[in-house]
């Protein structure tokens, strides 16, 4: 009688971690795979809304090279219920995979929180459904977002990532008629031993400074260097010269995602072009920075000297 119990209670367990096995990963064609790597779920409690940032690897086991172009597939709710999105993004950055070759797909989706059952990829063409609860969802909502310090501080951290900044390095400089500030310091860490997906900031720059196209009185600011441009004399009548703000172009900003214990730090630059700096205003904080998360709902904004 006890080896029936024991043969039954093991047939319940081995029939229960059959259940709990979750796949994560499907055949596209013959000896090719497509693998979920990292999901990550980011909920606004005041906007009531869901991002997901989704990473999977395309693995080419074949004899053959592999077009993505034959890719097909859409994000749906429960296997066939489309998702009204607000806001996506995906990227594929090869076009052919090579025989014994991988690349990767990086994407995200946002939508409102109308209490979805399973998000996931659905894929029409062979009918399958990889859910992305295969790949043990991370979660974040906007309450984790942390306050700016004065130059250094953490942004984000959790058991899995974290988000620094630092702008105790920056530096402006003038040339050909153009402002730059270099060297704002966005850092994300990976602290798993797993492929995460990155849910980047965009940084956006406002300079509150001159229209240089109103002074071509001044002489040539494209041939000018910053110790020149420093000695011009902007005021009208004994007035002080009016300015405004100028956004900036942002250069070296985008992580998709970190390998195992890899961090990346991305120098920001900001370029002005066409604006200077006023140097007789008495208040020199005149950059701007508002760092900017969709799917937190988040702006982080703090200023910089020069």
């Amino acid at each position: 009688m006890k080896k029936i119990i024991s043969v039954i209670t093991s047939l319940f367990l081995f029939l229960g971690l059959c259940g709990c096995s979750k796949n994560t990963s499907v055949t596209l064609k013959e000896d090719v795979i497509f693998r979920l790597e990292d999901v990550m779920k980011i909920q606004n409690k005041e906007s009531n809304s869901i991002y997901y940032y989704y990473m999977a690897i395309i693995e080419n086991n074949s004899d053959s090279s592999y077009d993505t172009s034959l890719l097909s597939y859409s994000l749906t709710d429960d296997k066939d219920e489309n998702i009204n999105a607000i806001d996506r993004y995906m990227s594929t950055p090869s076009s052919t995979i090579a025989s014994n070759e991988s690349t990767y797909v990086y994407g995200y989706v946002g939508f409102p929180n109308n209490n979805q059952k399973d998000i996931g990829f659905y894929f029409p063409k062979t009918e399958d459904f990889l859910s992305f609860n295969a790949a043990d969802v991370r979660e974040a909502d906007n309450t984790q977002i942390q306050e700016q310090g004065k130059e250094k501080f953490t942004l984000f951290e959790d058991r899995a990532m974290a988000i620094e900044v630092d702008a105790s390095k920056t530096k402006a400089d003038f040339s050909n008629g153009t402002t730059k500030l270099s060297n704002l310091q966005i850092t994300y860490i990976n602290k798993t031993d797993h492929n995460i997906v990155i849910p980047y900031l965009e940084p956006h720059g406002i300079l509150n400074g001159l229209d240089l196209t109103q002074y071509s009185d001044k002489g040539d600011f494209s041939g000018m260097s910053l110790e020149d441009y420093k000695k011009i004399d902007f005021s009208n009548d004994g007035l002080a010269p009016k300015t405004e703000d100028y956004e900036g172009t942002a250069t070296g900003y985008i992580v998709y995602f970190l390998e195992p214990q890899k961090e990346m730090t991305c120098n920001i630059e900001f370029t002005f072009e066409n604006v200077g700096i006023d140097f007789s205003d008495k208040d020199t904080n005149v950059f701007t920075i508002n760092l900017i998360s969709n799917s937190f709902g988040s702006t982080t904004t703090f200023e910089i000297s020069y």
